[in-house]
């Protein structure tokens, strides 16, 4: 009979536990002990098993946190994210909360890291994350799904008050300044609301459309103003 262990322990009456290379105590009972060195000696052994357990329980459940943590801004990662959502849509299902689901995409992010540096770029990316999580609720769900693309879920809102969290945390992101070197960032929102029918991939897939449809009228609007801009140069000039 063993039990598992990670030190040596030593107990009164003479007695020891003895850690083996296999991590296994060897219950090799003393041949003259008395009733209260044995209950001792098990007591040990048992404290050395316990020990060793949780150490290992805490060791998976960091390696777990790793796997569904985005390692550049500690929010979830899109494997973490996609687990989240894919339990609020069992929920809502369930007769749960429904909600909206948010896909953003910052604007030109692309030209940032071109021109400062991927440094500077992957602040812009913490700072914003962090951005997020200060602005949404408790029960809302933030994540970085790889690049500058961001998920926020929201549970049990509106479509209309999820258009006003969209357009107020657009207008602090192009209100802030993250870095001397990038000054302002714009940024795209997708919106799609849930209620349980659809698969996660099919909801993602029908939030990432509004957001291009949004990130298309974000990149024509600044193409007519730098057009405008341009025209009124050579006006003056003229």
């Amino acid at each position: 009979m063993t039990l598992l262990a990670s030190t040596q322990t030593r107990v009164g009456h003479g007695h020891k536990v003895e850690r083996r290379a296999d991590n296994l105590i060897p219950l090799n009972l003393p041949r003259e002990a008395d009733r209260q060195g044995v209950v001792d000696w098990a007591m040990a052994a048992v404290a050395e098993a316990e020990q060793r357990l949780a150490e290992l329980q805490a060791r998976i459940d960091y390696l777990e946190g790793l796997s569904v943590t985005d390692e550049l801004t500690s929010l979830l990662n899109r494997r973490g994210f996609m687990a989240q959502l894919d339990r609020a849509l069992a929920s809502a299902r369930r007769g749960g909360p429904h909600g909206v689901l948010m896909i953003c995409d910052l604007d030109g992010f692309k030209s940032i890291n071109d021109r400062h540096g991927h440094l500077v770029g992957d602040e812009v990316l913490c700072q914003i994350g962090a951005l997020f999580s200060r602005h949404v609720r408790r029960s809302d769900t933030v994540a970085r799904l790889g690049g500058d693309e961001f998920a926020i879920l929201l549970i049990g809102a509106h479509l209309v008050a999820a258009r006003r969290k969209a357009h107020a945390l657009a207008q602090l992101i192009a209100g802030t300044s993250f870095s001397a070197a990038t000054g302002k960032v714009g940024i795209s929102f997708g919106l799609a609301a849930y209620a349980g029918e659809e698969t996660p991939d099919a909801l993602m897939n029908r939030a990432d459309m509004a957001m291009y449809s949004q990130k298309r009228r974000h990149a024509s609007a600044r193409s007519s103003r730098a057009t405008g801009s341009k025209a009124a140069a050579t006006a003056a000039l003229g």
